[in-house]
């Protein structure tokens, strides 16, 4: 009797150690589990928040891309408009200079065709008079009215120049050195004419009018300068503003 109660009591032990041991198991098991899943949690949770961090700066690239974008078109726009002033306002004043410049020529031209014929035709019906006296007041009146022919080339001349100041403001040193050409080769020619005419009220002239074949070779190559000046000075200026 005593036998079977030492071996109930050692089953039931057996039996609890069993269930122990099935408990210390399963605990295990779960806390590994567990360990695992709050790993692989964590894991998930920090990819998460790198997904949303790595999408903040994708947004971030886009909208920085997108205002830079704009601001490039914004830019490129001002760009075009200020290029489009540009070229507007230096066609306006190139074509304003030379239309000047051809009304300058043009009023060369008409004063010593119909003006200077007529002070001429005066002047050489008193100064082929027989009297000294007439003759002096034809040469007086011969270079008063010369003198204002040239005041009036000058007075055309001096609204060339102030346009040509206006287009230096602007000009590339290009335009700049070719302004100074034509200058000079403007002076030259009317300087040359201003001295040729008064020649023509001389008595030398009436003993030897060859005298003024020199004035007439000299005025042949200033009016070739002036062409070709302005020539080049019109190309030049074409050029710079297709480069606009």
């Amino acid at each position: 009797m005593r036998t079977n109660k030492l071996l109930a009591v050692m089953e039931i032990k057996l039996n609890i150690d069993v269930i122990v041991n099935i408990i210390a198991f399963g605990a295990g098991a779960l806390s590994i589990y567990l360990t695992a899943y709050l790993k692989v949690k964590g894991k998930n949770k920090a990819l998460i928040e790198d997904n949303h961090k790595l999408e903040e700066e994708k947004q971030k690239v886009i909208a920085k891309y997108r205002a830079e974008t704009e601001e490039i078109k914004k830019q490129h726009s001002l760009d075009i408009e200020k290029r489009k002033y540009q070229y507007e306002d230096r066609r306006a004043q190139f074509s304003k200079y030379f239309s000047l410049l051809d009304e300058f020529h043009g009023k060369c031209n008409s004063i010593f065709l119909e003006k200077f014929q007529s002070i001429m035709t005066e002047f050489l019906s008193g100064y082929l008079e027989e009297g000294e006296s007439v003759k002096n007041q034809a040469i007086v009146k011969y270079n008063e009215d010369v003198q204002a022919l040239v005041f009036e080339l000058n007075e055309e001349h001096l609204k060339v120049k102030s346009e040509q100041n206006s287009i230096r403001l602007i000009a590339s040193s290009e335009v700049d050195d070719l302004l100074d050409k034509l200058e000079v080769a403007v002076k030259n020619a009317t300087d040359c004419s201003t001295e040729m005419l008064r020649v023509m009220s001389t008595a030398e002239f009436w003993a030897d009018q060859s005298i003024i074949a020199p004035y007439q070779e000299k005025l042949v190559i200033y009016g070739h300068e002036v062409k070709n000046s302005n020539n080049a000075l019109k190309e030049q200026m074409k050029l710079e503003l297709n480069e606009i």
